[in-house]
C-alpha cells in the first residue's frame, strides 16, 4: 500500500474516533489543517501624519468552492476616535495593499490590480469617503511607492512592460529569452499626486529596489543594484542618491540594502549594512548609520547579541525605532545612535522577515505594530507615549481562535556537543505528558541565515501547530549561523554546513529524547530550502530519524551554484570561493555525496518553478534514495516557486506531511 493509499485509511479512522469521542459541554474544539485554511492575514499597518487614523491589510483566504488559488486582500481602517469600530475602506474582488497616508489625513493611497488591464496602479481615496481615483498609469504597472514629505508628489518603482511589437513577437511564436536580458529592473518615476502626470528619473537598466525622501524632498535616497537579478539585489546593491534637480547620481556607500531611512534633520541615513570581517568572506547585516556625503559610516548593531533590522528614525533623530530580534523573541525596540543602547518597548512574537510590520505618528506619540502569540498570528496594536503609556489591541480578527483548544510553546535551550548553547521553541500536544513516549519531529529553518521566533507556526511553511495539534512534540531549534543571536553567531557556520549546525540540531533530538519529550524510536526531522538541505545531510549521516520530508531542498551543492538564481555569490561567501574552484568542498558538503549511507524514509516536496532552488535538486535527492533503496516519494507542485502560493497546494503540502509523520512514527 503506497503512502497515500495508507493516509487515507489512517484520516477514516481517525474521524471515526473523533466522532466517537465528543468533545463535553463547553469543551473548546480541537485545531484542524481545516482551521489554518480559515486564517485571514493581517499585515502593514499604517498611522496617519495626525495621528488619528490607521489603515492595514487584512487578506481573505482563497474560497476553493468559487476556483479561487490565491487570497484577496483588501484594506481597513479604524478611527482612533471611535477604535472599537473598524471599517473596510478599499475594498474589491482585485487586490488593494500598501496603504499609505497623506499629509493632512486627507487621502489614503494604495496599490491596487483593479480596473480592466489588471496591471497594478497607485490609487487614492478620500478618508471622507467616495470612489478610488487612479493616479498612475504604468505599462509595467507600479512596485511600490512613496509620498513625498509636502504630499505633492509620489515616488514610484515600475517595471518596463511590453511593447506591442513584443506582444506581436509572442503572438507569432518568438517567445524565447535570451539569458542574461533582465526585463524586470525597476525604473524610479516621479508623479505629480494631483496631475498624475510622471516622468522617470533613473536610466535604463538602472535598478531600484527601495528608496526613500530627503525631509526637503529635493533628494531621495536609493537602494541600487546594477540588474533587478535577485543575485545583485540580495548581495550585491548600494546606498546612492539622486538629485532631484538634476537627476545625478552619486555612491554614498557600497554593501547596503534594506529600506533607507533619512533622519528628520537630513543629516544621516539609516540602512542596513553588510559588514564583512577580514578572514571571512560572509556579511553580516548590521543597522548603520552614514552621512548623506558617505562620511561617518557607523554600526549601531554590531556588538549586539540580538539582530536589529527595519530602522526608522525617532522624532528627536537621536534614536532608531527597530525590530529587535532577541533570540527567539521578537521586541519592537529603539537603538541609541549615541552609544548603540537598546531599549524594549514591546514584545511582538512574530516574524523578523514581516515587511511593514509598524509605523509611528510624525510626532512620535502614537505607534501601531504587528503583535502575535503562540495562540494567534498578528493583529494590529497600538502603543501610546504619556502618562499612562502603553499598548492596546485594535484588531481582533483571529478572536475565533479562543473556542479551540491549541498545543502549547515555551523556549527551551540545551548545550551542542562543543558546549554552544543553542536555543529554540518546544511545541507539546494536547494531554503530553513528559513519559518519553510521545513521536516528534525537528523542524530546521531555512536562510541559514533566518531564524525561528516564539509566536504563531501555522500555515504551510510553518508547519509546529498542525503536527502539534496531531499528537507530535514539535522543536524548532536555531542552530549556528541563525539571526538573533548576534553577527558573531549568524556567521558561525561559514565554511561548515552539516558541520557544527548539525551538531545543533542532532543535541536539540537528543535533548527531546534526555529530558523525556519523546521517544527514541520516534524521531523525525523536516524543513524547507536550508531546512532541507539539513535533513537531506541529517539522513544521510544518521538512522536516527525514522521518517523525514524534505522540502524545496538543496541536496547537491555544485549543481545548486550553477543553476540557482542567487549564483554566484550566496555560496561563494558561505564557501570562500566559486564551486568550480573548490569543488571538492562543495561536494563533501552535499547530502547527494553521502546518500549511499541513507536509511530514513523521506518525502520529497518541491515547486516546480522554483527558481531560488531548482526542482532539479529534489528529482537528484529523489533518484539518490531511490536507488540506494530507501523507500521514497516525490510531489512536485505546479506553477509554484520557491514559495506555495495556490491554496490547494498548501493544503495538499500540509497533509501530506502530516500523514507522511503519522504513517511511520506513530
Amino acid at each position: 500500500m503506497r503512502f497515500t493509499e495508507k493516509r487515507a485509511a489512517h484520516a477514516l479512522l481517525l474521524m471515526a474516533a473523533l466522532l466517537a469521542v465528543a468533545p463535553g459541554a463547553g469543551a473548546k474544539e480541537p485545531f484542524t489543517i481545516e482551521d489554518l485554511f480559515r486564517l485571514r492575514q493581517v499585515s502593514s499597518p499604517a498611522i496617519s501624519p495626525g495621528g488619528r487614523y490607521v489603515a492595514y491589510v487584512v487578506e481573505e483566504p482563497a474560497d476553493t468552492l468559487k476556483g479561487q488559488r490565491r487570497g484577496n486582500p483588501d484594506i481597513w481602517v479604524i478611527d482612533l476616535e471611535d477604535r472599537d469600530h473598524p471599517r473596510p475602506f478599499a475594498f474589491s474582488d482585485s487586490r488593494e495593499t500598501s496603504p499609505a497616508w497623506s499629509v493632512g489625513d486627507r487621502f489614503l493611497y494604495f496599490l491596487s490590480d483593479r480596473g480592466d488591464e489588471k496591471k497594478t496602479q497607485v490609487w487614492k481615496i478620500a478618508v471622507s469617503g467616495g470612489e478610488a481615483e487612479r493616479v498612475t498609469s504604468l505599462e509595467g504597472g507600479v512596485a511600490s511607492f512613496l509620498l513625498s514629505p509636502d504630499g505633492s508628489r509620489i515616488a514610484v518603482t515600475a517595471g518596463k512592460g511590453v511593447s506591442a511589437a513584443e506582444k506581436k513577437a509572442r503572438s507569432d511564436g518568438k517567445d524565447w529569452k535570451i539569458v542574461g536580458e533582465d526585463r524586470t529592473v525597476h525604473r524610479l518615476w516621479i508623479f505629480g499626486s494631483e496631475t498624475g502626470e510622471g516622468t522617470p528619473v533613473t536610466p535604463e537598466g538602472f535598478h531600484v529596489s527601495s528608496f526613500c525622501w530627503s525631509p526637503s524632498g529635493d533628494a531621495l535616497a536609493m537602494i541600487t543594484a546594477d540588474n533587478s537579478g535577485n543575485n545583485e539585489t540580495y548581495f550585491n546593491s548600494r546606498l546612492e542618491l539622486l538629485d532631484l534637480s538634476d537627476l545625478g547620481i552619486t555612491l554614498v556607500t557600497e554593501n547596503a540594502r534594506g529600506n533607507p531611512a533619512w533622519s528628520h534633520d537630513g543629516k544621516r541615513i539609516a540602512f542596513t549594512y553588510r559588514q564583512q570581517l577580514k578572514g571571512n568572506t560572509l556579511p553580516a547585516g548590521v543597522t548603520a548609520v552614514i552621512n548623506p556625503d558617505g562620511s561617518g559610516l557607523k554600526l549601531l548593531g554590531e556588538r549586539h547579541e540580538g539582530t536589529l533590522v527595519n530602522p526608522v528614525w525617532m522624532p528627536e533623530d537621536d534614536k532608531l525605532l527597530v525590530i529587535n530580534l532577541n533570540g527567539v523573541r521578537g521586541e519592537l525596540a529603539t537603538v541609541s545612535v549615541g552609544d548603540s543602547k537598546v531599549g524594549k518597548i514591546e514584545e511582538l512574537d512574530i516574524p523578523y522577515h514581516l515587511r511593514r510590520s509598524f509605523d509611528i505618528s510624525r510626532d512620535g506619540s502614537r505607534i501601531v505594530f504587528l503583535r502575535g502569540s503562540t495562540a494567534s498570528p498578528p493583529e494590529v496594536w497600538l502603543w501610546e507615549r504619556g502618562l499612562f503609556s502603553g499598548s492596546d489591541q485594535l484588531t481582533h480578527v483571529h478572536r475565533w481562535l479562543e473556542e479551540k483548544e491549541l498545543p502549547e510553546a515555551k523556549v527551551v535551550r540545551w548545550k551542542s556537543r562543543d558546549g554552544t548553547e543553542i536555543e529554540g521553541v518546544l511545541w507539546l500536544p494536547l494531554g503530553f505528558r513528559k513519559d518519553g513516549t510521545f513521536p516528534a519531529v525537528v523542524s530546521v529553518h531555512g536562510g541559514p541565515m533566518w531564524a525561528w521566533w516564539y509566536g504563531w507556526h501555522g500555515n504551510w511553511h510553518d508547519w509546529a501547530i498542525p503536527l502539534a495539534s496531531r499528537g507530535f512534540v514539535v522543536l524548532l531549534p536555531n542552530p549556528r549561523g541563525s539571526m538573533g543571536y548576534g553577527p558573531g553567531f549568524a556567521r558561525a557556520n561559514f565554511d561548515d554546513w552539516g558541520g557544527g549546525d548539525y551538531e545543533d540540531v542532532i543535541s536539540g533530538a537528543d535533548y527531546l529524547v534526555s529530558e523525556g519529550y519523546a521517544s527514541r524510536d520516534r524521531l523525525g526531522i523536516g524543513g524547507w530550502s536550508y531546512g532541507g538541505f539539513m535533513t537531506s545531510w541529517a539522513v544521510t549521516k544518521t538512522a536516527r530519524f525514522k521518517a523525514a520530508v524534505a522540502g524545496a531542498a538543496v541536496t547537491n551543492l555544485f549543481s545548486f551554484h550553477g543553476t540557482t538564481d542567487i549564483t554566484p555569490t550566496f555560496l561563494e561567501e558561505y564557501f570562500r570561493d566559486i564551486a568550480y574552484l573548490r569543488s571538492e568542498v562543495y561536494r563533501s558538503h552535499s547530502p547527494l555525496d553521502h546518500v549511499t549511507g541513507a536509511k530514513t524514509p523521506t518525502l520529497v516536496l518541491h515547486g516546480e518553478n522554483d527558481v531560488r532552488v531548482p526542482v532539479s535538486q529534489g528529482y537528484e535527492l529523489y533518484n539518490g534514495l531511490k536507488q540506494s533503496g530507501v523507500e521514497v516519494e516525490m510531489v512536485v507542485y505546479p506553477r509554484e516557486g520557491h514559495s506555495l502560493r495556490e491554496i490547494r497546494h498548501q493544503i495538499d503540502l500540509i497533509e501530506r506531511i502530516v500523514g507522511w509523520f503519522e504513517l511511520h512514527l506513530k
